[in-house]
């Protein structure tokens, strides 16, 4: 049976591994040092009975990390984003870098990135994207 919390625990972990990132939440906090990526469960959080016998059964759960970045200056603002978007120092590319979450999943992967723009945490405004990470465990 598959550990809910370990496979947070597992994302943040990877997602640690982005070393522009100040720090990386498993919990949504009250505020934020940025840049910053938040942990949060999915839209569709769990989808059970995955697999074709009852021995076995796969859950597939769905993540959204939320990436923050300051907003001071909005092209510079706009140009850390991107890289958390594509490349060596991407959202992707830190999941990829073991899609088992420490042993917590059969398979892990990023879907989609998706809204981005600005974002209100405790009255401050900072530039935003959010990844939305299948798990399969």
């Amino acid at each position: 049976m598959a550990d809910y919390g370990a496979i947070r625990d597992g994302l943040k972990t990877r997602l640690e591994t982005l070393t522009d990132l100040a720090v990386v939440f498993d919990t949504f906090p009250d505020r934020v040092i940025v840049p910053a990526a938040v942990v949060i469960p999915g839209s569709t959080v769990a989808a059970y009975h995955q697999s074709g016998n009852d021995a076995g059964q796969l859950q597939t759960f769905t993540f959204h990390i939320e990436v923050l970045v300051p907003r001071w200056e909005p092209h510079s603002a706009q140009d850390a984003l991107d890289a958390y978007i594509s490349g060596n120092a991407s959202v992707e590319y830190a999941i990829r870098g073991d899609k088992t979450l420490a042993g917590n999943a059969f398979d892990s992967q990023v879907v989609r990135c998706f809204d981005y723009g600005g974002r209100v945490v405790a009255d401050s405004e900072y530039l935003g994207a959010t990844f939305e990470v299948e798990v399969i465990a």
